[in-house]
């Protein structure tokens, strides 16, 4: 009796001990890293025909409306990726230029241990191949270093990483975050016009840093933006139903800006100077203004007219 309850006793206890070893493991094998693959599908992006007679080489495809499209098909051609812990801390980042990175359509691996992260990303376009990707600081604040601001995708996304299996990573950019201002002047460009001056919040300090908060794609504070577009440089000889855009970052959902348009000579002079006040303002929608620039005296009264994202009309 004796020796089988010894024999018992013996049974439980290797049973007890397999018992702990798995759960060891288990905790073990949570604690090992797992690789992670993070790719950028395909997602929307909206843009409008914007071809008028330019150079060959500034043309933009042909498409008019929505298209699906990839990032660098869309013109985007910098990428930066940030992933934090539960706990915010940075466990990983990086960044691609198209212009040096051969990978740059090709998804990013790293490895990282499981439980729950936030992975930031921003996409964004420039025309200057020496400028860097975004700077991510946290899933509450990027910015941007550039001469001119151009078309900006960002997201905060919530991810699980799983252990014990590899893990892809699907990031969902959504729509753009900038917004587009518009100028297209109906009337004949007078000869003695070289260039069209657009300036956006015309009171507001101008930066090159641009910071914005990535989760909201919401700017830190209402920056100013500047465009001068030259006919010479464009290769065309008028700006006559042209249309001039310039992107912005908005500090609100929905903002309303003023924007001012000159018409410049050849030495910088100003010709005509035109003001807009209480211009509605959405990211991912461009808002065009349309009329006769020259030859109306009109600077405050203008006409709304709706329509469906991205396109926001007024007329002057």
């Amino acid at each position: 009796m004796k020796s089988k309850l010894s024999a018992i006793v013996i049974i439980v206890l290797f049973a007890l001990i397999s018992v702990s070893c798995e759960k060891a493991n288990e905790v073990q094998n949570n604690n090992q890293a797992v690789e992670v693959t993070i790719t950028f599908p395909d997602f929307i992006f909206t843009f409008e025909d914007l071809t008028f007679n330019a150079p060959a080489s500034h043309k933009a495809p042909s498409i008019t409306g929505m298209s699906r499209v990839s990032p660098s098909e869309a013109g985007m051609n910098r990428i930066s990726l940030a992933i934090f812990n539960s706990d915010n801390t940075l466990v990983f980042s990086t960044t691609k230029n198209a212009s040096v990175d051969e990978d740059f359509s090709e998804p990013i691996s790293s490895s990282l241990l499981p439980g729950d992260y936030h992975f930031v990303a921003v996409i964004h376009k420039t025309n200057d191949a020496g400028e860097a990707a975004a700077a991510i600081a946290s899933t509450s604040q990027a910015s941007i270093t550039t001469s001119k601001l151009l078309s900006v995708f960002a997201v905060n996304q919530s991810v699980t990483i799983l252990a014990n299996q590899p893990n892809t990573v699907l990031i969902d950019l959504g729509p753009c975050i900038t917004s587009k201002f518009q100028i297209k002047t109906t009337d004949e460009t007078p000869a003695n016009v070289a260039s069209c001056e657009v300036i956006l919040n015309p009171s507001s300090s101008a930066t090159s840093a641009y910071i914005f908060n990535p989760t909201t794609g919401l700017a830190e504070s209402t920056y100013r933006y500047r465009t001068e577009f030259v006919l010479s440089d464009m290769g065309i000889s008028t700006f006559q139903n042209i249309p001039l855009g310039v992107n912005c970052l908005l500090s609100e959902a929905s903002q309303h800006i003023s924007i001012t348009v000159n018409m410049k000579d050849a030495s910088g002079n100003i010709i005509k100077s035109r003001t807009f006040s209480d211009v509605s303002m959405k990211p991912n929608r461009i808002t065009r203004a349309t009329g006769s620039f020259f030859h109306s005296e009109a600077n405050s009264s203008f006409t709304l007219s709706t329509t469906l994202d991205p396109m926001y009309e007024f007329e002057f």
